[in-house]
């Protein structure tokens, strides 16, 4: 009776504990990004109100036991929106969870490449990631920020196949007409070469070398851009830095991303031309006149032999780019890898152009223990192309007749075909100038903790690069009548190898004191060394036509340069961190450089900045979101070139001469005592969110102040010297940078995010040594008098362009800069009258610039658009001087009109005198000779400083990417085709080719110089995007 009972009860309280493994069900599913689709490893799964719940594997997927049918799982994911959902009857939930708008940017990449959470940042930094990057397809990372971040001004050298863009950080820095301005480049954490090394004589074009990184190789870019955000790399840094973050691998399984790219170019803009009158002078028609429009009316003349050719159209091609690009990456717990391979070929619109750039890409993390870890990178690429000579192909096209078609350029026998003036075309297919570029970037990284608040770091990075060029211009053949583009030919080869060495060790140590206080601590030290030697030897003469080499030449020119330069650098990095709200950031660097006396080589900047998280512990309403104050005060050090100091010896470029080398003394002097550069700058702002994020403001205001700017001066002859580099000035640069970003729009299919920036700069020349009037920058040749000037005075901004101009009764005495508005003086022949003199007559720092950036996504549909623009600039238009000199442009139609000048005679009386426009002898029998453009416009700078504003659409782009179901059915993870479009829509009061462009290249100062550079294009690319 007693066991039946046992029994019973055993089978009751059985039955009991069942009831629950009955009630219990199993979902499963998969955790997804809605972005792209990609599964998200290790999101969390958690039954709502328990501690009960589940991991996702590497590939998303994950299982868990709900208690019933009304239990609410709750989906997360660092950086995404969390999503919860009532199991009900469901047994499989597949969720795709969407980026948090309140994580986007919440770490950004800085000094060293350490990550860290931006709100704790006392300075202004900004980010872009991948998308951003390789939406506009530009070649060149970076025209990837145009637009796109606030103070930074990124111009396109023009639009040649691999041509050089310019990128500056909170204006110019530095009184040293060739001074570097530009940022320093870091890759994974080591600093790279960006220089660009443009061809000597005429210019081609060139390549700086940032842009031998792939662009689909970027992971995001940062742009670090006060002194205060770049104190710890030290005297590089001193304009400012951009910190390339590239792609490595993920834990999971193996991905494969095949990215497949064409476009066309063509070109954006043009002058305004005339299309009336052909070869000639003087209204006579001469079909072997050097002169190319100043002929006959050519619908005067009524001959099929003498019609308008439209040479401006078709000298020009349409240009295409091809990319293609493959990356294979994945890893488990303890090792990630990643590898690519990238193709790029371009050619452009002028004929002959061409560039292309090889890459390949391997890189890999290894976690030996949880206190030992190491990764490394490699990069190599191989870049060049045919450099035409687009400054000589504009000139030549400027010369070359409009009643002569120029596309039919070459004779059966090879020679040119011509009237006599030199074809651009054939000048553009043999006066040949080819690049062959071969870089490796390599980095290795090592990490040992050996407790939680102790870490020791090592970094070695190299970046090596050899140049090879070689230039020809043939000689001739040796057949009769051929007109030759040189009467002996010649050659030139050029050999650059740079290699740059970093070292980096440094020791973080981390205290968490109490729940209130942290803090971290880093202490390292750096160094850096370059050797840069570049060797030229050159050959005139050839023996043999069309063999070209430099052993059949007949005189022979070689020369050579060779330089080192070491920076070692010790510092330290304290951050405080109270509450989480309020952030002390305390840093000091001390910098050995081997470019500077020994007295003065070794120089301490130190640096503070603060960030304080007012919503974090302020009671403040619901819908504001987020508010942060920050102020910082910085120095940066900079030294100067290497092996400048005291009297040096040049070896001429003439040697050896009949077996004879030598060397001679230098005409620069360096100033023994010469001392750093010292950069002082101070910043404060604020970053505001509001409504959940929706909306976001971020201002700022800042200072810098560089002083003892290193300069050459002129000296006196009796030196026996003519330039002495000493510390001689400073230069102020201030201004604002706003940012206002949100997403208007945002339900669960459709989403509309929207940012905008805007910088305004101002500069000024506070200081120039004693005794020195002004600084020269650069100059612009203008035919009869109308050369331009970029002169540096004490109390001026940067960029102001002096030339000619005409003369105004009205203006004041002394006056150093233009009123267009006062009248102008009429001579007695009833033509303005021009002074020689030069005034300042317009300046080429933009005083504002920004851009703005829509981006609409339905599902998988994308719509994306940045426009940007720059406003109150004015640049020289010597394109516009030379069209004037040779009767091309739209307003010499008007070369037959009778017009009265406005203005005042000498006297003051209005000018009332009748004057003819064309050339020889007018309609009232005076003999007008040469014209007034060639007499009187041309040779007025004023009429070639304007207005160089302008607003372009950079670009737009619609994708569509497949969803998630329908890539269920296919052998793909992810696939998107998008159609992008650049600078299709250009607004400007410049009458030119795009304003954008600039005779000087990227590794010049004298902006505002357009000249006969390669004209601006606009692009148009299909892109196929593929994951497997």
């Amino acid at each position: 009776m007693k066991k039946n009972y046992a029994m019973t009860l055993l089978f009751l309280l059985g039955f009991l504990a069942s009831i629950p493994l009955y009630a219990q069900q199993t979902v499963k599913g998969k955790v997804t990004a809605q972005e792209d689709g990609e599964p998200l490893p290790g999101a969390s799964i958690l039954i709502q109100g328990t501690n009960t719940g589940a991991v996702t594997d590497l590939d998303g997927n994950y299982t868990i036991d709900v208690p019933n049918a009304d239990a609410i799982l709750v989906f997360s994911f660092i950086g995404f929106d969390s999503k919860s959902l009532t199991v009900g009857s469901q047994s499989t939930i597949n969720v795709a969870l969407a980026t948090s708008a309140s994580d986007l940017d919440e770490f950004i990449v800085t000094a060293f490449g350490i990550s860290q959470e931006k709100k704790s940042l006392g300075y202004a930094a900004q980010s872009i990631d991948s998308e951003a990057i390789t939406t506009s397809k530009q070649p060149n990372i970076v025209n990837a920020l145009q637009g796109q971040v606030a103070g930074v001004q990124v111009t396109n050298s023009g639009g040649a196949p691999g041509q050089s863009a310019r990128i500056i950080i909170r204006g110019i820095n530095s009184l040293d007409p060739s001074a570097d301005n530009q940022p320093l480049f870091v890759v994974d954490g080591v600093p790279v070469d960006n220089s660009t090394v443009e061809s000597s004589g005429t210019p081609r074009g060139m390549t700086n070398r940032i842009a031998d990184i792939n662009p689909n190789d970027i992971e995001t870019m940062s742009v670090l851009k006060g002194a205060a955000a770049t104190a710890l790399y030290g005297v590089r840094a001193a304009n400012g830095a951009v910190i390339i973050t590239t792609k490595k691998g993920k834990v999971g399984q193996v991905q494969v991303n095949v990215s497949s790219s064409f476009g066309v170019d063509e070109l954006v803009k043009k002058p305004a031309l005339q299309d009336q009158y052909g070869q000639g002078f003087s209204g006579e028609r001469d079909d072997s006149s050097f002169w190319p429009s100043w002929g006959a009316n050519i619908a005067d003349e009524n001959d099929p032999n003498y019609v308008y050719q439209d040479n401006w159209t078709n000298a020009f091609n349409t240009g295409t780019t091809i990319d293609n690009s493959v990356s294979i990456s994945g890893g488990n717990e303890k090792a990630t890898f990643y590898g690519s391979f990238g193709r790029l070929d371009q050619e452009g619109i002028i004929p002959f152009s061409t560039w292309g750039r090889t890459t390949a890409k391997l890189s890999g993390t290894v976690k030996m223990s949880e206190k030992f870890n190491f990764s490394g990178s490699v990069n190599y690429s191989n870049s060049g192309g045919n450099r035409v000579p687009h400054d000589r192909f504009l000139e030549r096209m400027m010369y070359w007749s409009e009643t002569t078609d120029v596309t039919d350029y070459i004779n059966e026998d090879g020679t040119m075909k011509t009237y006599g003036n030199t074809n651009p075309i054939y000048d553009a297919r043999f006066a040949t100038y080819e690049d062959d570029v071969n870089r490796v970037i390599g980095n290795i990284n090592l990490n040992y903790s050996p407790t939680d608040w102790l870490m020791f770091s090592y970094r070695l990075g190299t970046d090596f690069y050899a140049d090879s060029r070689t230039e020809i211009t043939p000689g001739p053949m040796g057949i009769d009548g051929e007109l030759a583009l040189s009467s002996t030919g010649n050659m030139e080869e050029t050999r650059i190898n740079s290699k740059d060495l970093n070292s980096n060790f440094y020791i973080t140590l981390k205290k968490q004191w109490n729940s209130d206080w942290n803090t971290q601590l880093r202490l390292g030290n750096d160094v850096f060394q370059r050797r840069y030697d570049r060797v030229s030897a050159s050959g005139s003469n050839f023996v043999i036509p069309g063999f070209y080499n430099l052993s059949n030449t007949t005189q022979i020119f070689a020369s050579q340069g060779k330089s080192i330069r070491r920076l070692v650098g010790f510092y330290g990095d304290l951050m405080v961190d109270y509450k989480n709200f309020l952030f002390l950031n305390i840093t000091g660097r001390n910098d050995i450089s081997s470019t500077l006396p020994k007295e003065n080589n070794s120089f301490f900047y130190p640096s503070v900045n603060l960030g304080y998280v007012f919503s974090e512990n302020l009671d403040l309403p619901s819908w504001f979101t987020f508010g942060k104050l920050r102020a910082s005060w910085a120095q940066v050090g900079k030294d100067t070139n290497p092996h400048i100091l005291g009297a040096t010896f040049v070896s001429p470029s003439i040697f050896p001469l009949n077996g004879q080398v030598g060397f001679s003394k230098n005409s620069v002097f360096g100033d023994p005592a010469l001392k750093p550069e010292s950069t002082t700058s101070v910043e404060f702002g604020t970053q505001l969110a509001f409504f959940n994020n929706r909306l976001n403001l971020d201002v700022t205001y800042y200072k810098s102040n560089a002083a003892d700017q290193i300069i050459p001066v002129p000296i006196s002859d009796a030196t026996g010297f003519s330039s002495y580099i000493t510390n001689a000035g400073e230069i102020e640069n201030r201004g604002f940078e706003i940012v206002l970003g949100g997403s208007p729009i945002e339900t669960a299919d459709f989403k509309w995010d929207v940012t905008a920036n805007l910088t305004t700069n101002t500069n000024e020349v506070k200081s120039i040594r004693e005794g020195i009037d002004q600084i020269v920058v650069g100059s612009q040749f203008g035919y009869a008098g109308s050369t331009v000037t970029m002169i540096l005075r004490e109390g001026e901004a940067y960029g102001n362009i002096s030339g000619s101009y005409y003369i105004r009764p009205g203006i004041a005495e002394g006056a150093t800069e233009l009123d267009r508005g006062l009248t102008q003086q009429i001579g007695a022949n009833g033509f303005p009258v021009r002074t020689g003199n030069q005034i300042i007559l317009g300046n080429a720092v933009p005083k504002f610039f920004g851009g703005l950036r829509n981006q609409f996504t339905y599902k998988g549909l994308e719509l994306s658009f940045l426009v940007d623009f720059r406003a109150g600039l004015e640049q020289y238009d010597q394109f516009g001087n030379f069209l004037s000199a040779f009767g091309k442009q739209e307003d010499s139609n008007r070369r037959n009109d009778t017009v009265v000048f406005p203005g005042v005679l000498a006297d003051g009386s209005q000018n009332t005198k009748e004057v003819w426009l064309g050339q020889g002898i007018g309609p009232d029998g005076v003999n007008y000779g040469a014209g007034y453009w060639r007499n009187y416009y041309r040779g007025v700078s004023e009429n070639f400083v304007n207005d160089a504003s302008f607003i372009k659409l950079r670009n737009i782009t619609l994708a569509y990417s497949l969803q998630p179901e329908v890539l269920d059915k296919t052998p793909f993870r992810s696939a998107r085709i998008s159609l992008a479009a650049n600078n299709i829509i250009l607004s400007t009061p410049w009458d030119g080719f795009d304003p954008e462009s600039f005779s000087a290249g990227a590794g010049g100062n004298a902006i505002g110089f357009t000249g006969l550079g390669f004209p601006g294009v606009q692009s148009y690319f299909v892109t196929l995007n593929l994951g497997l």
